[in-house]
């Protein structure tokens, strides 16, 4: 740990000496510190865990295998004792269930057609990632396991045989990859490489992020969700207007943190893609809750430009609410922002964000679009884009 008062640093040699006197001489003791950052390392660790699975052919090269599993035998691994899906195991997976999208019909289609070939087949499979596989007979001995890929075909198979564990469809075979790993510099890379093989946007693809993780326990803490995997908060049945997604998040930290609701507008996608951005934007050391009221106030003025009292047109609603977010924080700030972690001082500042005050914002960017589109031949939706017209809002404004 860093940063650490003198004081505290007293109060840990005396507790250390205190356990010593109660111990017999020659006894180790040691008494570590933990900040906020490692206490919720500690809370995201999950205790070690092993299931069984059953398989009918396998293959293997080192540390990774390949096997052929009946789809009965794989709806076990995937269900508890009481026939309840194992979430947990889908933890890592970029995405969650989807729903009756097409690809999942498909799937389902297959499952229920006693003519189709043989599922493994049509379908690609799942794969795993644990710390350890071992196997004896028949079956694998898989330690904390994460199906990082497949989450889709494994949800329609457990849709599928709930009802019926017996079905004909049980003896059906599905591929599943296992990769015995603890390394989470490889653990990622198979994570990116396996889920860019069927369109992921690059929002999912961050989604296992320990950042991500960490903002998504914080907002959980404060009654809000955060969709760090797509649709898991919608299949809770969660209140709609609190679930806040990952690209939203980063277009409102770029436009009140860094002062470019152009970007947020205009290139949304390069935020989450391009890894210089998104360290800018997702920076370890931004506090969490800069994070949450980031999220929050964005809520709060693009449901306030759906409002009468906003009288905003639908071009300014989709064309400026990332400015108007931005003039939110700078009037709070006092000045402009460069950096995400300026705003602890504009969350500390506790400012109700009432109606009045944003329509009073709203009405200032109202007047300086509507000068800064007189001034030259270009259209609001171009303007919006442009971060000549972010400056010349600051500039108007003396910030």
């Amino acid at each position: 740990m860093q940063g650490v008062a003198p004081q505290v640093l007293v109060k840990q040699g005396m507790l250390r000496q205190a356990l010593l006197d109660l111990f017999p001489p020659g006894a180790a003791v040691q008494c570590d510190l933990l900040g906020d950052r490692e206490l919720l390392a500690r809370y995201n660790e999950k205790p070690s865990y092993a299931l069984p699975m059953k398989f009918q052919e396998n293959a293997t090269s080192g540390n990774s295998h390949v096997a052929l599993v009946r789809l009965a035998d794989y709806f076990d691994l995937i269900t508890d004792g009481n026939g309840k899906l194992r979430r947990y195991l889908f933890d890592w997976n970029v995405r969650d269930y989807q729903g009756p999208v097409t690809v999942n019909q498909e799937i389902r289609r297959t499952l229920e057609n006693p003519e189709s070939p043989e599922f493994w087949w049509l379908n690609n499979g799942v794969t795993i990632i644990c710390s350890d596989a071992t196997t004896g007979g028949k079956t694998y001995t898989l330690t904390d396991i994460q199906i990082v890929n497949g989450l889709q075909t494994s949800h329609t198979i457990y849709e599928a045989l709930r009802g019926d564990g017996e079905a004909p469809i049980g003896d059906r075979m599905l591929l599943v990859r296992i990769i015995s790993t603890t390394d989470r510099k490889t653990r990622d890379q198979v994570i990116r490489a396996t889920n860019r093989q069927t369109p992921v946007n690059d929002a999912s693809l961050r989604a296992t992020d320990e950042i991500q993780r960490n903002i998504e326990d914080y907002f959980l803490v404060n009654g809000w969700y955060y969709d760090r995997r797509k649709n898991f908060y919608k299949n809770e049945g969660k209140d709609p207007a609190k679930i806040i997604g990952i690209p939203l998040l980063g277009q409102a930290v770029t436009a009140m943190g860094l002062s470019r609701p152009d970007k947020a507008r205009g290139k949304p996608s390069s935020l989450l893609k391009n890894d210089d951005d998104y360290l800018q934007v997702f920076n370890p050391k931004v506090d969490l809750n800069v994070f949450l009221w980031a999220a929050q106030t964005q809520r709060k003025v693009d449901v306030f430009l759906h409002s009468e009292l906003a009288n905003a047109t639908q071009g300014e609603r989709n064309n400026l609410k990332f400015h108007l977010s931005m003039l939110v924080a700078v009037e709070i700030a006092g000045g402009r922002i460069h950096d995400p972690q300026q705003l602890r001082r504009v969350v500390g500042a506790d400012v109700q964000l009432d109606p009045e005050f944003l329509e009073d914002r709203l009405d200032v960017l109202k007047e300086l679009t509507a000068s800064y589109l007189q001034s030259g031949n270009t259209t609001l939706e171009k303007a919006a884009k442009s971060q000549q017209f972010t400056n010349y809002i600051l500039g108007r404004l003396g910030i």
